[in-house]
């Protein structure tokens, strides 16, 4: 059932034109100083402010960007956003992942917030009062004052000094499946459910890799797998797991085949990031191929919120990678958005 979303995947597609494309990319890969990819994004759309430029202020240019079209997004959808928690609390979990990691490991405010995106839920002051917490506690009590959801969920699992990161993705995880197949079944709409519990897929997948490059018992194992997958399955995850680091990535290809992402596992080789990046790789253009299907439903919406975040990715490795002297041509080499 499409009803209710064609005029949302209209306004996708005209937000959509506003994204980077392959020549914008081609263009900024080939800056050699900060100030030059500055004035070309400038030039693309971009608030990039006056004066000294450094990476942190490109970045945040970047974040802001994403943010602003998210927010536009949100407006439009107006009582849908509930129906697009997969959408916005997808980065929102993002987000507070890794500021809880930041707070357990004692990382300065900056570096918690490096390459995550604002939401409506979580705009970017709320991000920065959050980051400048001291302990994950004091990030579960700020969220439970405000009335986010994820706040009162994450509050059992900080009263340690030391808390279990893996026991605070857990929870993550969990409460964001949870709401995420709560509004795409509201929603009545197989591609909105199907895109859900590939989602939930993925973060098994990933929560299986670091599962198997360290010591774990099979009940801690069967703690960390969140039911609501497709491609899956609990008996799968396990073998993962038990696979070891080596083995795990052929495991997960095994799994993933049908879905298509078979070579994105294959390869792996112990870095999350390339995982990551192949994999979104492939979901904008599974989306895509969906959207061709069918115009007037959700994809094009899902699949612009993919390519926001691929930008914030591309683009944020631009930047890094001018200010550690990468070679130009591995700067262009393996961006996601294009």
């Amino acid at each position: 059932m499409n009803a209710g979303w064609e005029d949302l995947a209209t306004r996708a597609h005209g937000l959509a034109t506003h994204l980077l494309g392959r020549r914008d990319f081609d263009v900024l890969a080939a800056a050699s100083s900060l100030d030059e990819l500055s004035e070309a994004l400038r030039k693309r759309g971009f608030v990039v402010p006056e004066g000294a430029i450094s990476a942190d202020v490109l970045e945040l240019t970047v974040r802001r960007t994403a943010a602003a079209r998210l927010r536009i997004l949100s407006r439009w959808a107006g009582s849908r956003n509930a129906v697009l928690a997969v959408i916005f609390e997808d980065e929102d979990r993002r987000s507070l992942r890794a500021i809880l990691r930041g707070a357990v490991q004692g990382a300065p405010a900056d570096l918690r917030l490096a390459g995550i995106i604002p939401t409506p839920a979580l705009p970017e002051r709320a991000l920065r009062e959050l980051a400048a917490q001291a302990t994950p506690r004091a990030v579960a009590t700020l969220l439970t004052t405000w009335g986010n959801p994820y706040g009162s969920a994450l509050l059992r699992h900080t009263e340690s000094t030391q808390p279990d990161l893996l026991a605070i993705d857990d929870c993550l995880n969990r409460t964001f499946a949870a709401r995420a197949l709560r509004g795409a079944r509201i929603a009545h709409n197989r591609t909105l459910v199907e895109y859900v519990r590939l989602v939930i897929d993925l973060e098994n997948a990933c929560a299986a890799l670091v599962l198997a490059a360290g010591p774990r018992t099979d009940a801690s194992a069967k703690q960390a797998f969140v039911e609501g997958g497709r491609h899956l399955s609990l008996a799968a995850f396990l073998q993962t797991v038990s696979a070891g680091e080596a083995g795990a990535g052929q495991r997960l290809a095994v799994a993933f085949r049908p879905a298509g992402l078979a070579t994105a596992f294959e390869r792996w080789a112990g870095d999350p990031a390339a995982i990551e990046h192949r994999v979104l790789r492939y979901r904008i253009a599974a989306l895509k191929g969906a959207e061709r299907r069918d115009p007037a439903g959700p994809a094009a919406v899902l699949g612009f919120a993919l390519r926001v975040r691929a930008e914030v990715l591309d683009l944020r490795r631009l930047i890094w990678g001018i200010v550690l002297r990468a070679p130009r041509s591995e700067l262009g080499a393996g961006l996601v958005s294009v």
